[in-house]
């Protein structure tokens, strides 16, 4: 995955976001797993970046659990793929999610992660959060319940946190 090849929301472009976030996307990588053909982004957790998906979450905007999250990229897709044969058209190369997970995860979870990054990379974004699974969980829903695997959804919430990375809050 080259995140210089890749279009954020538009709102991210129009305001000069994009390229700061892009940068801090390459700090730090990651190789999903050993055998792994991606590497993710490696994201620190901040009190800004939790802020915004504590925020999204408020909104409704998160999903958790991988099962849930995977049967809805599913979904979205077969739904995208209709439309796109009834317009004749082509999915734009935007994102639009953020599949943000734990760095405790076992090896065969890591690869059903990097498929889905490969199945829909035309609109999402997935980074490795540096907390455990008890960590990411007491930080977005505030209880000692481990959360492997997130995903942000909407264009509005996926801009709120990928500007937390830069600091750059409206």
């Amino acid at each position: 995955m080259n995140l210089f090849d890749i279009n954020f929301p538009r709102q991210l472009e129009a305001d000069g976001s994009a390229e700061k976030i892009r940068e801090a996307l390459t700090i730090r990588e990651t190789r999903l797993w050993p055998e792994g053909k991606m590497k993710v982004p490696v994201l620190n957790i901040s009190e800004t970046l939790t802020g915004a998906i504590k925020k999204a979450k408020l909104q409704r905007r998160v999903r958790l659990g991988f099962d849930d999250i995977f049967n809805k990229l599913a979904a979205e897709k077969k739904g995208i793929n209709e439309l796109l044969q009834k317009t004749k058209s082509q999915q734009q190369n935007r994102i639009s999610r953020l599949l943000l997970f734990s760095n405790d995860g076992a090896e065969r979870l890591y690869r059903h992660i990097e498929q889905a990054l490969i199945e829909h990379h035309l609109r999402i974004l997935g980074c490795q959060l540096d907390v455990d699974s008890k960590k990411l969980g007491q930080l977005i829903t505030g209880s000692s319940v481990g959360v492997k695997v997130i995903l942000v959804e909407h264009k509005d919430a996926v801009s709120d946190v990928l500007r937390s990375l830069v600091g750059n809050r409206e």
